[in-house]
């Protein structure tokens, strides 16, 4: 809308400046050749704008909603059409014109039928309660305009005698409508088709909407005489359904760009009738068709009120349903759109109704402009007086929330902006006053108005405390409740369904999965209670009927006769079973059929007569060949028994055939010891009974189908497994936008009841799937793994994007160059979402190897596979019970596992419960969760040797390699690294899990998905602080989570329970080992997740912190007590002299940090001095000796001492030989800061 003194519909203004411009013209001649363009052909402006404002409306409806409605549509856009034409064609007949016959009076009531609510759609797609009467208005006007189309064509080819009896136009009618919707089907299918290939070529995607358009409109009209716009309208509503297949920026575009080509047509449409009404017939404008041009407008709306009155009892009943106000506000919102004002100038430019035309385009103009002047601009405070634009409580709430919430980050944003130099004497006050903004549905966020009642107060109920004067909030009623839990259910679809496409544009879910749940959240918003109907759902994970019927029967063709019968004793009837279970024998038997088909075929197609050589020749061959198959059935008579040879549907085959030919050896025997001649005698009903015989011996051909039974069988596997892994790929991604919901839960919904029972639904909802789910891949594990395959796969190549696009941003990158990139990039993400080829499970050694703790550690993943082994568990097997010690840890290999978690008795303030498969951080609620196979059972219970919380129970069988707790830890010797080694891996991959539930209610990662929290969590690292007792927070940390145990801030000695966030604010943590932070004698050893900041690596973060084994702080100004200080100080010219300089990360190789001995708590073995040292010192901790009198490289000694020492203990040994690894990296590197100081 144009907003001027008073708020006038853009479409006005145009016809307005039109008609100014119409006026000049027909006052001032000279100025006519400017507007000359407008006094185009009517049917050169239809092809060109026409399209664009169906395809464009067309293509915004909601695809779901509108084959919901269409009973509805149908019903008011073809029959409610017809009828308000037909009332408004007698007004006209017998009021407008007296020389009009009912024809020309007919076909100004079709020209005023036609519907364009945009502008009243717009206004309510916003409103609750407006949406299905949207999609309704919308449909009506497509529909309508289809309708009224083919009405005009009949109508005005009546008037110009092309059509002059009722079967002509019966006839005309059926091939429009017919035609017109089968060339939009199959022009729809086909631009649907080509925009899914174009995935996310912009340029290529516009042009196929474009051309999809254009080309159905005008072959349809110029080529096939149907309906083009029907046939655009439908073209535009199935290109609707299908445009998620390309990316959301290219369908975001291509969205703006009809838009903008729409709003182009409406302006040079309203803009061009405007010049041609007041340059032509402005003359002839009198007081009494200005006064009819309101009686038009009166007589249309009451006609479309009396239509929607008699549908109504109808239309309540189908579709979304209908009340009385639903009713009133379509007949308010039916505005008059383009197509009458172009109806209109056809009748106007035609000469038999040119008379008509100059009334037709008055009567019409006048009715659009009255429309929008009217209706339009009073829609909001008609669907206030019928009580459709009410706002609902949770609505008010919710947004109430919202407010406060984009308060509180402008608040943050200024607070920041103050610490800028160049910023800091800004006016602060006016900064603060232009950014308040107020509440949109009228609530400032200063305070409630005084004035104002409770009504207008944006979310709940509040009574005033006679005693503290303070405000309450009151308690919602039964119908609020009601009203909020449906508010509520509507929001967590909407959540689920934003889920949904953001799985698929990370590549988590196919195109034809997200669709598939899209439409299921759909219905579940159409249906009462708003839930999924997992049933329907549930069809996807199993195997379609008749295919497993099929296939069963397919099976029973390929068993081999001997397998339906037992294994003889008599050495002769063993020696026959042999030979009929030989391959051989069967091949002969095949080769016997395939000579046998000649002789048929010859029999069959002699025509008499017959000499006698070939006579002879025939039935010798016949005698042949039934000898064989005789032998071959009374062996199998003998090997297998009666009983047993009966058993196969084969052998029933060639005991039917043997019978026939029975009968037809016996006609062959009377034929030849009688005179007659059967040859000659064609109407013999013996000949006819031969030939008959004789063609069912072709069914031992179908014996020959046995071959192709297995390729049969494999193509019924494959389109099973492809419609099995399509289902795992719906269920996958409705696990994950479950769990995604579950977790916005409380940003979702603020009343506390209503959220417990939809996190419960939720719940229950994602663990049913998840048993499916489970169930599926112990059944096809290749169906899941191909899932997963391609999901992965496709998952790493949008990060791949996104880094590309972050390389451009930093200037790394030209556009060129990023071109290049993206597209190369691009193609593997269309080939891998076009892949259909099946990915077999892997190895269970493999699926060892991949576990994420192992990566990098192929000598402990080895160690793993000669100290393990798989163990097979049956169906309700324990693994792990609540309450016992841990033992060691189990590796799925198949199978489905569940898990109960039951939270413990005591206080978990110190410690997390010892449960990995945590979905959210309520601990002191019970859950539930399946394990499928690949995952890690055991990991936290090992790492901390705590008791289990929870129970693991074999849901089905179960393989698994079972790992003892003496192996690991003796794994855990072999990989001693602080950093990068297997406790420390296994602590990564648990507190990662953690931060990806901690950091989401972090103010800075509000607006952060959970793929970016991801990548931003990859470079963490848990290290090994058990020897610390202050930690010291530099500014190379980034992020740290606490994961384990307790810590406290030194400043403001506040302490941290696990699993938490530390603020950025914290610059000391003080430990348990401190005497300064008391704790329990329980209280496990603090474990932190450090994210370091850009650029940064492990080493960078850890090769200044120094432990405080033996010390106590002395101030807050130093972390270190007087001996370290002065430790510090001597060696300040070896150690770190400059500011710290960046490195290159080279995470193929091993990393070392200086903290060893406050890592590993005791002093070095003899064995790693250095030898040839002058003064023969002991190697004490605090000992740093001199570059000169260290060796180049450290070795160990061979004497029989070590050996003996290997032999008896393995674990030793390796860590010698870890330490003087990381002893001669760290001395490299400190020779190399060394020569680079000089």
């Amino acid at each position: 809308m144009l907003c001027t003194t008073m708020c006038i519909p853009y479409r006005v203004v145009m016809f307005i400046f039109g008609g100014i411009l119409g006026f000049f013209a027909h006052r001032y001649p000279a100025f006519k050749p400017f507007v000359s363009i407008c006094y185009m052909d009517v049917d050169i402006l239809l092809t060109i704008f026409l399209p664009i404002i169906l395809f464009f409306t067309s293509y915004s409806v909601d695809s779901h909603s509108f084959w919901r409605t269409f009973p509805q549509i149908l019903l008011v856009g073809v029959a409610g059409v017809l009828l308000t034409a037909l009332i408004a064609a007698f007004m006209a007949y017998y009021l407008i014109e007296s020389s009009w016959n009912f024809a020309t009076a007919a076909l100004f009531g079709i020209v005023c039928s036609p519907i364009y609510p945009v502008e009243i759609v717009t206004q309510l797609k916003e409103l609750t309660k407006g949406k299905n009467i949207s999609v309704l208005l919308l449909g009506e006007g497509l529909i309508g305009d289809a309708t009224v189309m083919i009405e005009f064509t009949a109508v005005f080819g009546y008037l110009a005698l092309a059509l002059t009896d009722a079967s002509q136009m019966s006839i005309m009618l059926i091939r429009f409508a017919g035609g017109g919707a089968l060339l939009g089907l199959v022009m729809g299918k086909i631009t649907a088709g080509l925009l899914s290939i174009t995935y996310y070529d912009l340029l290529c995607s516009v042009t196929v909407t474009l051309a999809g358009a254009y080309l159905t409109y005008y072959v349809g009209e110029k080529f096939f005489y149907v309906s083009g716009l029907l046939g655009t309208i439908i073209a535009g509503v199935m290109v609707s359904k299908r445009k998620s297949t390309v990316s959301v920026e290219v369908e975001q575009v291509v969205s703006h760009f009809w838009r903008i080509l729409s709003h182009i047509a409406n302006t040079l449409v309203f803009t061009i009738v405007g010049v041609v009404i007041f340059e032509k017939v402005s003359y002839i404008i009198t007081v009494r068709q200005v006064a009819l041009v309101f009686v038009t407008y009166t007589t249309v709306y009451a006609s479309r009120l009396l239509v929607y009155a008699a549908m109504t009892p109808v239309l309540r009943r189908i579709g979304y349903g209908m009340s009385w106000q639903h009713a009133l506000a379509c007949v308010w919102g039916g505005l008059r759109g383009p197509l009458s004002l172009c109806l209109a100038l056809i009748v106007m430019e035609t000469p038999m109704v040119a008379d008509a035309g100059e009334i037709f385009i008055i009567q019409t103009a006048g009715l659009v402009l009255l429309s929008l002047l009217i209706n339009a601009t009073t829609i909001t405070k008609v669907l206030k007086i019928l009580g459709l634009a009410e706002i609902s409580l949770a609505k008010k709430a919710n947004m109430t929330n919202c407010v406060k919430r984009v308060m509180m980050t402008r608040d943050r944003c200024i607070s920041m902006l103050k610490m800028d130099k160049f910023l800091a004497d800004a006016n602060w006050d006016l900064v603060q006053a232009n950014t308040t903004i107020k509440h949109p549905y009228q609530l400032q966020m200063s305070g409630r108005d005084e004035d104002s009642d409770d009504d207008a107060y944006m979310g709940y109920h509040y009574t005033t405390c006679p005693d503290c004067e303070r405000e309450i909030p009151n308690e919602p009623t039964k119908k609020e409740i009601a009203e909020m839990m449906r508010e509520a259910n509507q929001r967590v679809l909407k959540a689920m369904k934003i889920s949904y496409w953001r799985q698929y544009e990370h590549g988590k879910i196919s195109k034809d999965g997200v669709r598939t749940l899209v439409q299921a959240v759909e219905v579940a918003a159409d249906s009462d209670d708003g839930k999924i109907n997992l049933e329907q759902l549930g069809t996807l994970w199993k195997p379609k009927a008749h295919a497993i019927w099929l296939r069963r029967k397919l099976v029973d063709m390929l068993m081999p006769d001997a397998a339906n019968a037992n294994v003889p004793r008599h050495p002769w009837r063993q020696y026959c079973y042999r030979m009929v279970s030989s391959v051989w024998f069967d091949g002969f038997i095949y080769v016997m059929i395939l000579c046998n088909t000649p002789v048929i075929l010859c029999e069959v197609a002699l025509r008499g007569p017959v000499s006698r050589a070939a006579t002879i020749a025939i039935k010798s061959l016949n005698l042949f060949f039934y000898i064989i198959y005789v032998l071959e059935m009374l062996i199998k008579f003998y090997a297998l028994t009666i009983r047993g040879y009966f058993k196969s549907h084969w052998n029933k085959l060639d005991f039917f055939i043997i019978v026939m030919a029975t009968g037809d050896l016996i006609l062959d025997i009377i034929d030849s010891v009688t005179p007659w001649n059967k040859w000659s005698n064609l109407n013999s009903s013996v000949l006819t009974a031969t030939k008959l015989l004789r063609m069912l011996r072709f069914l031992r051909l179908c014996k020959l189908a046995r071959v192709s039974v297995p390729k049969i069988m494999a193509y019924i596997d494959r389109m099973i497994d492809i419609q099995l892994a399509f289902g795992y790929d719906v269920g996958k991604g409705f696990v994950t936008g479950e769990t995604e919901v579950c977790n916005l839960l409380p940003q979702l919904v603020d009343n506390l009841q209503i959220q417990e029972t939809l996190y419960n639904k939720l719940e229950a909802d994602r663990l049913i799937v998840t048993r499916q789910l489970g169930l599926l891949q112990r059944d096809r594990p290749w169906t899941a793994i191909t899932v997963k395959t391609r999901q992965a796969t496709t998952s790493t190549l949008n990060i791949m994007l996104s880094d590309a696009m972050q390389l451009k941003e930093e200037g790394f990158l030209d556009e060129m160059e990023y071109r290049l990139l993206v597209t190369a990039i691009q193609e593997r993400v269309q080939s891998i979402r076009h892949k259909g080829s099946l990915v077999a499970p892997s190895s269970p050694e493999t699926q060892l190897r991949s576990i994420s703790w192992l990566q990098g550690n192929e000598r402990v993943a080895d160690f793993f596979i000669e100290n393990s082994e798989i163990h097979n568990y049956n169906i309700n097997d324990v693994l792990i019970s609540r309450g016992d010690q841990p033992k060691g840890l189990y590796i799925l290999v198949s199978g489905l596992c569940e898990a109960k978690y039951t939270p413990p008795e005591e206080d978990m303030d110190e410690a997390i419960p010892n449960y990995e498969f945590l979905t959210d951080l309520k601990f002191s609620e019970p859950s539930q969760e399946y394990i499928v196979s690949g995952n890690a059972i055991g990991v936290l219970g090992v790492l901390t040797s705590r008791p289990y919380n929870y129970t693991v129970r074999c849901d089905s069988a179960v393989q698994a390699y079972y790992i003892t707790m003496p192996v690991v830890k003796e794994a855990f010797n072999l990989a001693p690294h602080p950093i990068m080694g297997l406790e420390a891996a296994m602590w990564r991959e648990i507190g990662i899990k953690l931060s990806l539930m901690v950091l989401p209610s972090v103010p800075a990662y509000h607006s952060w998905s959970s793929e970016k929290i991801s990548m931003r969590l990859e470079h963490a690292f848990v290290p090994c602080l058990k020897a610390f007792k202050v930690f010291v927070v530099s500014e190379l940390m980034e992020d740290i989570v606490l994961l384990d145990g307790v810590c406290q801030d030194m400043a403001t000695r506040e302490v941290f329970q696990p699993p938490s966030y530390i603020p950025r604010t914290a610059h000391r943590l003080i430990f348990p080992k401190s005497s300064q932070l008391v704790v329990s004698g329980q209280c496990p050893e603090t474990k932190l997740l450090i994210v370091p900041a850009k650029d940064t690596d492990e080493l960078d973060i850890m090769e200044d912190e120094l432990d405080d084994l033996q010390c106590e702080l002395v101030s807050n100004a130093s972390s270190r007590c007087l001996y370290h200080k002065v430790i510090r100080k001597l060696s300040a010219e070896s150690r770190n002299k400059s500011v710290m300089r960046g490195r290159k990360r080279k995470r193929a190789g091993a990393k070392r940090v200086n903290y060893r001995d406050s890592v590993w708590g005791k002093q070095n073995s003899t064995s790693t001095l250095p030898m040839g040292s002058p003064s023969e010192k002991e190697f004490s901790k605090y000992f740093k000796p001199t570059l000169d009198d260290v060796p180049e490289k450290l070795q160990s000694t061979n004497n029989d001492e070590t050996n003996q020492s290997y032999s008896n203990s393995r674990h030793q040994s390796t860590r010698l030989d870890s330490e003087q690894e990381i002893y001669n990296t760290m001395l490299n590197k400190t020779k190399r800061k060394s020569s680079d100081l000089k």
